[in-house]
């Protein structure tokens, strides 16, 4: 698969789950600790789109240097298909749901393996694509940590 169409995939991913989370902000403006931390969480994913779009300019500027990759495009397609049956599923999710979701999401096959597909493309962009993997390991420790937090009635201002 051309390394263009995988950035794209993972484009589509980070912007997916920002809305989800900039929703999720959306859902609990009532509660400004929750509301907040979801609205910092999308800023986190818009963050990760842009620079998967600032990848995406570099494949076009030297489409020579990258090699084509195997990539399972149905992951892609069933994490998108989740966070659609989510909202759709949950209009009006509680904090709990949204919690758990957003841990299933930033957990999914789809936010690690086309990682090392990309850098197996082109290693010279690998810290780019490593600094995403950890931020999504940090998303998920922050939504574990918030979970916790929120269970022992400790508050949470961010």
């Amino acid at each position: 698969m051309q390394i263009l169409t995988v950035l794209s995939a993972i484009e589509n991913i980070e912007s997916s789950v920002a809305k989800l989370y900039e929703w999720f902000s959306d859902c609990f403006v009532a509660d400004s600790e929750a509301s907040g931390f979801f609205f910092r969480l999308a800023m986190q994913e818009r963050s990760h789109a842009t620079m998967v779009t600032f990848s995406k300019g570099l494949v076009r500027r030297s489409p020579n240097d990258f090699s084509t990759v195997d990539f399972d495009m149905a992951l892609v397609d069933d994490l998108l298909q989740m966070v659609s049956n989510f909202r759709a599923q949950n209009p009006l999710p509680s904090l709990a749901q949204a919690l758990d979701f957003a841990i299933a999401i930033e957990s999914h096959a789809a936010e690690g393996i086309h990682r090392s597909m990309v850098i197996q493309s082109n290693p010279e962009i690998a810290d780019m694509i490593n600094n995403l993997a950890k931020d999504d390991r940090e998303h998920s420790r922050l939504l574990k940590e918030y979970v916790e937090k929120i269970q022992r009635g400790i508050p949470v201002a961010g």
